[in-house]
Formats: structure tokens, C-alpha cells, sequence
């Protein structure tokens, strides 16, 4: 008779569980960040703003996330992350709702900054990076891969979506059917499909069955339980945060200037395009690609991989070849800017373990949003006072060497036992 039971032969229950946070991971970076575009013109319309006004959501939105981010990790480690995820679509959507009701910018500004952000930071990538973490050890870096695509997913699909609301209902109608969307659909999911932890359902990480393990050895292998002050004296602490803050400030700052650069080069529109298409398109198999190798490469070389292709992005810019070179060197560096999310994740997890993952990672989002506005504000100052794109980008390559010089300082792994 086999040994292996019906149990072990179907699918583990943890990639059900990704799935889910997937879900929930597509909604709150794809109804904020990647639809935010659409209601620009609508807000200048109806409220007789300038572009730069109405791009200060955006901004908001970020400060939110940024700032909520410790507090939600620290919650996610200490409290049930079911609760939180399904609190989260609650608020989330009461967010949209208020800014689809409210009758002044302020008000607007307070329901992004109080109730979207946060309820966003609940729902998406924080919430889904821990449970992975936790569900998942020998193929974390798989399924951290899988749910960093949750972001690229969300702009895919559900742009169009909003979209086609916007144009048949107007702005605020189609902010109240994505709210609706939220609550039903993450909140469905966070009921029914979300555990906290393996052991919740009589299973460990990966699906095995058993393991030749004391629970003390389990417990090592979730880590210590690490408090903020400890974290904020810890060397890997800050150069992990710092090597991907500064990479990633570099990237999005490169993504937001790539299109205005491009016509400015004049290369036309529609090409220019297709240079934003090329890098997104990337930044999906970056982060499958580089999640899988995470599993078997020092993470330590994969950020500077990583550091090395936005170099070579910026480097590319800076010399301002033709377009095929340009297309090209966006593909490359499409592959850097998604492959940095679940390498983060995963030497996260390394370094700190599961068990304090959500605490580690939220205190690194301020971390984040502080090298992220200020890279963003810096290229267009920049760009005003030189004329080009040549400076800033010159002083982002110093960035990026910097961001270098943090992962080449981050300790090496501990060896595991066998």
C-alpha cells in the first residue's frame, strides 16, 4: 500500500491561498496606481485644478501607504491576517466611496491619505508577501514571484475595466463599482480561502507532511520575533532598505520620465509606447524569473543583478541611441524593476524569518516612499532647470552605485541545516 495519503496528492493549500492574495494584491495596486491616470482630466474638469494639483493624489496615496505600512506589518505578525485582509477590503472600498462623495479636494485628500491607502496596504502586496512567507519555505521564491505579478495583473485588467465605467458612468459612479468589486470580491476571499498559517489547517510549509523536526527546530526555522528598535540597529536592516529603496526610486523615476524623453529624442508616440509596453511586459517574467532563481542563488547577487541592469538602463538613456537600442535596454531593465519585488521579499524572509516578516517589511515601506517621492520630485525639478534629461539621470547613476554599495554590505546568509 502507498504511503502517500489523498492529502499529499492534491494541490497544496497554499497556492490556493495565493491565489487569493493575488486577487486582493491586483485591486489595491490596480484600481490605485495604474487607474489613477484615468481621473486626472475628470478632477481637472470638474474642479478647475491644474495637472500638478490633480497628480498630488497619486502622491497622497503613497504618503498613505508608506506611513500605514509599519503599524499593518506589525499587526499582520502579531494578529490574525485573515482579519486584516478582510477589514482591509471594508475600509479600502469605504475610501473610494468617500472619494467618489466628497464634495471638496480636502475631503478627497483625506479619504486617499486616511481610508484608500491604508485599506490598499491591507489587501496588497505587505499582506500577500507575509502569508507567502509563512506557507511557503524551500519554494518561497516561486510563490513570491507569482503574487509580485498580482500588481502587473491588476494594471492589465482592470484599467480597461475602470475605463469603460468611467466613459458610461462618469468618475465617481465608476469609483462605487470598484468599491463594490472590493468588497465582494477580496472580501469573499479573505473569508473563505485565507488562513493565516499552515499549521492553522494540520499542514507545514511546501505541503510536506512531515518532517523529521522538533517543534524547537521549527520555531528557529520561523525566526526570532523581532521588535522595530531591534530592527532599526540592525546593519541588514538598512542596507537591505536602502538597496532597494534607492533602486527602486531610480526605476520608477526612469518609468515616469521614460515616455517625455523619448518624444523629446523625437521618437514618436506610439513608439515611445511600446518602450513602456516592452519594460511591463518584462517586469512579468522578472519577477517569475528571478523569484524561481531566488530559491538557489545567493539573493545578495540578485539585487545587485538587479542594480546592474538599472545602471546599464541609465547609462543607455544618458548616450541617447536610436530606438532599437532604446527597446532593447527597456526590455533588460523591465526584467530589473520586476525582479526586485520578490528578491526583497525573499532575503526579507532570510535574513528575519516568517515570523517577523510583516513587521520588517513595513517598517522598509517608509523607507521606500521617502527615496521614491524624492527621486520623482528631484527628475522634474531637474529637468525644468537643465533642460534634459541627461542630469538627473547622471546623479541617479551615482544613486545606483550607492544602492550597490548597500546590497555588497548586506551579511551573508546563514547556512541552513540539512
Amino acid at each position: 500500500m502507498s504511503s502517500t495519503s489523498p492529502a499529499a496528492q492534491a494541490l497544496y493549500y497554499g497556492w490556493w491561498l495565493i491565489a487569493a492574495v493575488f486577487v486582493g494584491e491586483m485591486f489595491a495596486i490596480g484600481s490605485t496606481t495604474y487607474a489613477f491616470g484615468l481621473f486626472v482630466k475628470p478632477l481637472e474638469q470638474e474642479f478647475g485644478i491644474s495637472r500638478g494639483d490633480a497628480n498630488k493624489g497619486l502622491a497622497l496615496f503613497i504618503v498613505g501607504m508608506g506611513l500605514s505600512a509599519p503599524l499593518i506589518g506589525r499587526l499582520l505578525d502579531r494578529r490574525s491576517a485573515r482579519r486584516i485582509m478582510l477589514f482591509g477590503s471594508v475600509w479600502m472600498a469605504l475610501g473610494l466611496v468617500a472619494v467618489a462623495m466628497a464634495p471638496s479636494l480636502g475631503w478627497m485628500a483625506l479619504a486617499i491619505l486616511l481610508l484608500v491607502a491604508s485599506g490598499a496596504a491591507m489587501i496588497g502586496p505587505l499582506t500577500a508577501n507575509t502569508l507567502a512567507s509563512r506557507w511557503f519555505d524551500r519554494r518561497r521564491g516561486r510563490a513570491l514571484g507569482l503574487v509580485a505579478v498580482g500588481t502587473s495583473v491588476g494594471g492589465t485588467l482592470l484599467v480597461p475595466l475602470i475605463a469603460y465605467n468611467l466613459d458610461a458612468y462618469g468618475w465617481r459612479q465608476a469609483l462605487m463599482i470598484q468599491a463594490g468589486l472590493i468588497v465582494v470580491i477580496v472580501g469573499a476571499l479573505a473569508l473563505w480561502v485565507v488562513r493565516d498559517r499552515p499549521q492553522d489547517l494540520g499542514l507545514l510549509p511546501d505541503g510536506d507532511l512531515a518532517r523529521p523536526e522538533s517543534a524547537a527546530a521549527q520555531a528557529l526555522a520561523a525566526g526570532p520575533e523581532w521588535r522595530p528598535g531591534q530592527l532599526l540597529r540592525h546593519r541588514d536592516f538598512w542596507c537591505i532598505g536602502l538597496s532597494v529603496g534607492l533602486t527602486f526610486a531610480v526605476t520608477q523615476s526612469v518609468l515616469a520620465s521614460l515616455v517625455p524623453y523619448a518624444t523629446d529624442a523625437g521618437i514618436d508616440g506610439k513608439q515611445a509606447a511600446l518602450l513602456v509596453s516592452s519594460l511591463s511586459v518584462c517586469s512579468i517574467l522578472g519577477k517569475l524569473l528571478f523569484g524561481a532563481l531566488a530559491e538557489r542563488i545567493d539573493k545578495r547577487w540578485l539585487l545587485l543583478t538587479v542594480v546592474a541592469f538599472t545602471l546599464l538602463e541609465l547609462a543607455t538613456l544618458i548616450a541617447q541611441p536610436g530606438f532599437g537600442w532604446l527597446l532593447l535596454i527597456c526590455g533588460i531593465a523591465g526584467f530589473a524593476l520586476g525582479g526586485e519585488l520578490p528578491v526583497w521579499a525573499a532575503i526579507i524572509a532570510e535574513r528575519f524569518g516568517p515570523r517577523s516578516f510583516g513587521t520588517v517589511m513595513g517598517l522598509m515601506n517608509p523607507i521606500n516612499m521617502v527615496c521614491s517621492l524624492g527621486a520623482i520630485s528631484y527628475v522634474g525639478v531637474a529637468y525644468d532647470r537643465s533642460g534634459g534629461y541627461s542630469q538627473p539621470f547622471t546623479v541617479f547613476l551615482g544613486v545606483a552605485v550607492a544602492a550597490a554599495v548597500m546590497t555588497l554590505l548586506i551579511s551573508r546568509p546563514a547556512a541552513r541545516a540539512i
